[in-house]
């Protein structure tokens, strides 16, 4: 597949897709004292154990939640919510206050700093380490989407999104409108945003007692520290920004970016390297992409005939789902693999669901040297036996992480806008064009609380990211960093398509920059591409075509395994922030 072509199918997004001005910028708001002087319950994290099993000289990591007001603007107009915070104070002398943010929307960020700190000590000896779970998430204050078992019951269905038909589309429009629904129920819908939640971090920084913040952000972290630092630039610290979100264009821009760059890294890197494993596999997938591929498509067309007949309720489009929701880290090309081999597994023995059955098929059919990337506890868990839904009239569909994206900016109101693109994308890439659907935020009630974006007055970052990241596109980064460059250098990383590359991944040449930067305030003097490591089991890096082909300087690849192999912990931070834009899609 032609990278440059796709670049420019994709960047040519229609006109119709966005209003043609953002509205103007509220100003920060000042915080009222007695959010500052609240008493504030300190005691030992429930993570704290173990931060200290993998690091024993680590300091206690407390844990309290606090008040903010749910909408800083008007303080006083809705009751406060509360936001769980976790803090350590550094072993040394004390450079700053750390924070950072594992992406999402969505991800539960509590034990995030401490976390890193396990695998970069000097986070520890260095800066006070404030962990938060942002507003509506985690133990934070909820956002509660709430519908009733008649309104569930009464939506249409489709048997495979992937079949872009009237029946596909009128579903996806009846489930966005539901959500938006559902996700607007309550006043605090309104305020589960980026602008809000950087308004809370600064209150945390001056909470701390600090001048500065600290920042490492991964996915949509970039996108809620690119706000931060044009709110607050003053405050700006030393930000690594990694995986970048195309954070200086709207939300749509950047969902737009995904159908393709998921369906780049499938066939650019991840189906090559099942072909290349095909002698640690029984039953193999296929021992050439291409055939990868026609192994792929028959699982698939098997699983949907079983679903049309009412022999299981698992359908063709979660097969698709769950490879999707992995694929965007190395190590997780094993789980990938996996997923293709319980499905496999179920056409061969049909059940209602997923059971131990398959799973532990699936499992065996793996060589000990692709099974030691990952575990069989880990894999049956991930194919729980569903809950049993509640008979309540109530149901809360959970906090859909969506809605932070319908706050933040403008989206198209005409819902056959999005079907259209959909059936576009479908037809250009035909593993993960269908992707997007329906967004909720084509029935979102509420305006944005939009920004323009120029880090004036804005030290320097260093921005992160890795050539054929599925998760967040190379090229959305490149195109906020164009916008940004008196404000930041950038680290690429060529022939690499993990999503998230300092501290968990695979170029030592990332690491170091990164350590740099954060530790000693000193920035590459130019842009530098980056080599990286071998994927799982490979014996060396395999080229592959991209953005970055022909422009990288001659740095040295490291044969250095992931620091994350060693912090299982981080890896699970990181699976569940990945997977969390992939469940608000309601797939």
């Amino acid at each position: 597949m032609a990278c440059s072509a796709m670049a420019l199918a994709v960047l040519a997004v229609p006109s119709a897709a966005l209003p043609d001005r953002k509205p103007a910028e509220p100003p920060a708001p000042a915080i009222p004292q007695r959010y500052l002087d609240q008493p504030i319950q300190w005691a030992p994290c429930s993570f704290d154990a173990s931060i200290k099993q993998q690091y024993p000289q680590a300091p206690t990591t407390n844990c309290a939640t606090v008040k903010v007001p749910m909408d800083w603007h008007n303080p006083d107009a809705h009751p406060d919510i509360k936001v769980a915070i976790s803090h350590s104070k550094a072993t040394g002398p004390v450079r700053g206050l750390l924070t950072s943010n594992p992406g999402g929307p969505g991800g539960a960020g509590l034990n995030l700093t401490a976390t890193l700190a396990v695998s970069r000590p000097q986070m520890f000896r260095d800066f006070d380490l404030l962990g938060f779970d942002p507003r509506g998430f985690g133990q934070s204050e909820a956002l509660r989407c709430l519908t009733t078992t008649e309104e569930l019951a009464a939506l249409p269905t489709t048997p495979d999104y992937r079949v872009r038909d009237e029946q596909t589309h009128r579903t996806e429009i009846a489930e966005a409108r539901l959500q938006a629904k559902a996700c607007a129920a309550t006043e605090f819908g309104r305020f589960v945003s980026s602008q809000q939640t950087v308004y809370d971090m600064d209150f945390l920084r001056a909470l701390l007692g600090h001048r500065l913040l600290n920042f490492v952000g991964y996915s949509y972290g970039t996108w809620l520290g690119g706000w931060y630092a044009d709110t607050y630039p003053q405050r700006v610290g030393r930000f690594v920004l990694d995986s970048n979100m195309d954070w200086t264009h709207s939300q749509w821009d950047n969902v737009n970016f995904d159908p393709w760059s998921y369906q780049r890294r499938f066939d650019t890197q991840f189906k090559p390297w099942v072909a290349r494993h095909a002698d640690q596999i029984t039953g193999p997938l296929g021992t050439t992409a291409d055939e990868v591929q026609r192994t792929y498509d028959s699982i698939r067309g098997k699983l949907s005939e079983l679903h049309r007949a009412g022999t299981t309720d698992v359908r063709a489009d979660d097969l698709d789902f769950r490879v999707l929701g992995v694929i965007g880290n190395n190590r997780r090309f094993i789980r990938a693999t996996i997923d293709i081999l319980v499905h496999d597994e179920l056409v061969k023995a049909p059940a209602a669901r997923i059971q131990a059955g398959h799973v532990e098929g699936a499992w065996g059919r793996l060589a000990p040297a692709l099974q030691a990337f990952d575990s069989l506890a880990a894999i049956k868990s991930r194919y729980g036996v569903p809950a049993v839904a509640t008979a309540a009239a109530e149901v809360n569909l959970g906090a859909i992480s969506t809605t932070v994206r319908c706050n933040d900016t403008a989206w198209n109101k005409d819902p056959r806008f999005y079907t259209r693109e959909a059936d576009r994308m479908a037809k250009r890439y035909p593993w993960a064009g269908y992707l997007n659907g329906v967004p909720m935020c084509a029935f979102w009630p509420y305006p944005p609380q939009d920004r323009n974006l120029d880090l004036k007055g804005a030290p320097r970052m260093l921005l992160v990211h890795s050539e054929l990241d599925p998760q967040t596109a190379y090229e959305g980064a490149l195109r906020t960093y164009k916008d940004i460059t008196h404000a930041a250098r950038l680290v690429s990383i060529d022939d690499e398509g993990q999503h998230g590359q300092y501290i968990l991944g695979p170029s030592a040449c990332v690491q170091q920059f990164g350590d740099r930067f954060l530790f000693n305030g000193e920035l590459p003097g130019r842009n530098e591409i980056c080599g990286t490591s071998p994927l799982p089991e490979d014996g060396s890096v395999y080229e592959v075509r991209g953005p970055l082909d022909g422009k990288a300087v001659p740095l040295p690849r490291s044969l250095l395994s992931s620091a994350a192999d060693a912090n299982p912990l981080l890896q699970e931070i990181f699976d569940q922030a990945a997977e969390q834009p992939l469940k608000a899609l309601n797939r």
